[in-house]
């Protein structure tokens, strides 16, 4: 077997591993997990003159679009869907699509949990998601820091399958 031919051949066998197949009413879908390690994070320093943050995009569906954006508004980690995206939050052990819908944005105040749920609407069907973060003043020594940090992420392609939070 030539090189490129078995690159290509690892490859598959990589994302194969990533996604787990799951069926729903007739319908087939995939449920693609990312566990980032170590924890991605972007941070809001005061500590400056100026304040500045950064900013993280998302894209759950892996269709090549951002589908969250996620930033800090004032002092507060700040996430926003794309159109067609919803946020929320389940605080029970529930299937995402029992939750209550807000909209496209939710603020991930400190010290609280973060069992972030989304709903991507798809010719009236949902596909939902969720993702595990939480927030954090200070690190390494900077107090004058607030920091994000997204552990895991998962999206279900599969209209309406009942995900549960943290289900990979």
């Amino acid at each position: 077997m030539n090189k490129p031919r078995l690159v290509i051949v690892l490859l598959l066998i990589i994302v194969a591993t990533a996604c787990k197949k799951v069926e729903y009413n007739g319908q087939t879908g995939r449920i693609f997990h990312k566990t980032y390690s170590p924890a991605l994070n972007i941070n809001y320093v005061m500590n400056d003159e100026e304040q500045h943050c950064d900013t993280l995009k998302l894209d759950l569906d892996q269709d090549g679009a951002t589908d969250l954006k996620i930033c800090f508004q004032y002092d507060t980690p700040y996430i926003i869907g794309s159109k067609d995206w919803e946020l929320s939050v389940a605080y029970d052990d529930l299937y995402i699509n029992q939750v209550d819908w807000w909209n496209r944005d939710y603020h991930v105040y400190l010290s609280q949990m973060n069992a972030i749920c989304v709903r991507h609407t798809i010719d009236d069907e949902y596909c939902y998601g969720w993702i595990d973060a939480y927030t954090k003043i200070g690190s390494e020594g900077q107090v004058d820091a607030i920091r994000f940090y997204l552990r895991e992420t998962a999206y279900c392609t599969c209209p309406n399958y009942p995900l549960k939070w943290g289900e990979k």
